[in-house]
């Protein structure tokens, strides 16, 4: 079990949070007591409220309970962990700081970068661009000789554009990309946050027929032909029946089944049933060939036009080759791009992952470094980089720890000086191998890292002690950490190295580990009774053998399945359930179904459910442990508060 989901079953983790409007004093006044710890009502509520929305009048004081039993257990757990003093172990201190960092940094860029950001991407979601691009790559701490090299190449590549050369035909001539070879350069349409940040800047914001560059990226210098541009198409959501490509079969047999199934559908046959008789996508079959919403760039061009053409709910395209196979697509809804106020969640977590909210990152510096009055001594700052040779490209840099200079400081923040000595231990700890980087801009990179380091520390500090919401997040993750750490030593662990608990266990409760009886079945699928009854005959034939003899010359002559299938799932089968051939005739079809065998009931073996019995112990073994921790630390709760904090949602 991983720590993440611990947390998200347990905590309901969530970045949005808003606080209900209850009176301040009463959420500072304590809910309950376990042992001699209390926890008061404002933490409580915080947690309540991040589950669900609040509840109705007529269900808070259920709900509240219910939940305040789940909290009661989760704190019995936190507070065993700190009471075997595993809060200060060096591994569960040092992984609290690496969450730290994270849970931080949506209080540490300010909400005013991010907007911009935010309306941009808004903005061109509205349209989509094609493009061709022809990259030449260069190392992103290439020594500038070697940069320059690539930049004039590029530039004549460039010119030889201008003059007239074909741009396609230069993109496979040229062009570093491995695509290039297959689409000459050509990238097809894109949206925004598609592509990296520049490179979409370049799209986004010059003229249909421009060629520009060239364009830096970290994967290095491209030239960007910008082919077209159009409304943006939104989102799409359709079902598809697919047949794939066959490697050993004849070109054709592919292509003659899809066109058997549009003949069907086309005469009134139900989709979903050809859908899943007949579909080889089979993640979507049983689901009638549904398939999730998508939008521009999610799959092959060939497909998501055919989708995007299709304009009513029910209408179905023409059969349709992609790489993969031949697809008949049915339209089951569109929607266009969402309101800013519907979209603002996701784009934020988009563009917070996106290269572009660096460029955040550095304005914000800068206004943290007026904030903390923050203040640099040049002349030391370039005394320090100079001292440093050209052994830290090799990752092998060291300094003198007598040195005197070391003492002296970089800069201040607040009152706290940052010295060359932190700085010469980080850039020790942190110097890695980039022999090809030009040295002064290597140590100017070193440099800037351990000063945004310590600029974002302070904030973080100052987020720490100032903001509730915060204090709030890294509480749940800190117990989080704990509780993980707790169950995998007192529960997980055990039930999975207890052999002989588990055995007692497994003995204890064995009519829970009983599988359900199911026949294996052959079945044979035809429109005409005398394909069938010519089919019967061959029953001694494979699969593949029946599909060359019946299906030659129509392709969906004879469908023949292996299945398994379990009491419930068929009525037919559940009134013939004996081994033999069973006929079934519907209004379409008719079906031989051939049970070889039945397969009963039986107890499972140990060594079969062991994953099952495992989970199984390990919930017994936290019931009782649960109930040992309950007289360890007695719980006392404070009835006044809690009837208070319900009454709050009349």
């Amino acid at each position: 079990m991983k720590l993440k989901s611990v947390i998200t079953l347990l905590l309901s983790l969530t970045f949005f949070y808003t606080q209900a409007q209850t009176d301040s004093n009463l959420l500072s006044k304590d809910l309950f007591r376990l042992g001699d710890q209390n926890y008061d009502l404002g933490t409580f509520e915080y947690y309540f409220l991040k589950n669900a929305e609040p509840p109705s009048a007529d269900s808070a004081e259920y709900k509240v309970e219910e939940y305040l039993d789940l909290y009661v257990k989760f704190r019995l757990k936190v507070q065993e962990a700190q009471g075997l003093g595993m809060d200060q172990s060096p591994a569960f201190i040092q992984e609290l700081e690496g969450y730290k960092k994270q849970l931080v940094e949506p209080y540490l860029i300010a909400t005013q970068y991010n907007q911009n950001l935010l309306e941009e991407a808004y903005d061109r979601l509205q349209s989509e661009v094609s493009a061709a691009h022809i990259l030449l790559k260069v190392d992103e701490n290439a020594l500038p000789s070697d940069t320059l090299a690539v930049y004039n190449r590029l530039l004549g590549i460039k010119a030889e554009i201008a003059a007239g050369a074909d741009f396609a035909t230069m993109a496979t001539k040229y062009s570093e990309d491995p695509s290039a070879k297959m689409n000459q350069g050509n990238l097809g349409y894109f949206s925004v946050l598609q592509m990296v940040y520049p490179f979409e800047n370049a799209a986004y914001n010059n003229p249909v027929g421009t060629v520009v560059g060239p364009i830096k990226t970290q994967f290095g210098y491209h030239l960007l032909e910008v082919i077209d541009k159009r409304p943006a198409r939104g989102q799409v959501k359709v079902a598809h029946i697919m047949i794939r490509h066959q490697q050993d079969s004849a070109s054709d047999k592919a292509e003659r089944k899809i066109d058997s199934i549009y003949e069907n559908l086309k005469e009134g046959k139900d989709w979903n049933e050809q859908c899943k008789m007949y579909s080889e996508d089979k993640s979507s079959a049983n689901n009638n060939g549904e398939m999730r919403w998508f939008g521009t760039g999610a799959l092959v061009p060939e497909f998501e036009d055919a989708a995007f053409a299709l304009q009513n709910p029910g209408d179905m395209s023409e059969p349709v080759e992609t790489r993969f196979g031949w697809h008949i697509i049915m339209l089951l809804e569109k929607k266009p791009v969402g309101s800013f106020e519907d979209m603002q969640a996701e784009l934020e977590q988009r563009v917070k992952r996106d290269s572009r909210s660096k460029a955040t990152q550095s304005v914000v510096i800068t206004t943290l470094k007026k904030e903390h009055t923050y203040q640099l001594d040049s002349v030391v700052w370039r005394e320090a980089l100079s001292a440093m040779d050209s052994t830290v490209k090799m990752g092998q840099w060291s300094y003198d720890t007598t040195s005197t200079t070391l003492a002296n400081a970089l800069f201040t923040l607040e009152d706290q000086e940052y010295t060359v000595g932190d700085f010469y231990a980080f850039a020790e700890e942190n110097q890695r191998n980039r022999q090809s980087a030009d040295l002064e801009a290597y140590k100017r990179q070193l440099y800037q890292r351990f000063e945004t380091k310590h600029i974002l520390d302070a904030e973080m500090l100052f987020v720490e002690q100032n903001n509730v919401e915060y204090q709030r997040i890294l509480d749940e993750y800190r117990s989080g950490i704990l509780l993980f750490n707790l169950m995998e030593k007192e529960v997980w662990q055990k039930a999975l190295t207890d052999s002989v608990g588990l055995q007692d266990y497994y003995e204890f409760n064995k009519d829970a580990y009983v599988s359900e009886e199911f026949l294996q079945v052959r079945k044979l699928t035809a429109e005409d009774k005398a394909v069938l009854d010519s089919a019967s005959s061959y029953l001694s034939f494979s699969n593949s053998q029946l599909d060359s003899l019946f299906n030659s010359q129509e392709a969906l002559a004879l469908q023949i399945d292996d299945l398994k299938i379990k009491k419930g799932e068929v009525d037919f089968l559940d009134q013939n359930w004996t081994v033999g051939n069973h006929r079934q005739s519907t209004e379409d079809y008719h079906i031989l179904w051939v049970v070889s065998k039945v397969i009963p009931a039986a107890q499972r073996p140990l060594d079969s459910v062991r994953g099952l019995v495992i989970s199984d112990y390990q919930m017994e073994l936290e019931q009782v442990w649960i109930a040992q921790l309950r007289k360890k630390y007695p719980y006392k709760l404070n009835k006044k508060v809690l009837k208070s904090f319900v009454k709050t949602f009349n």
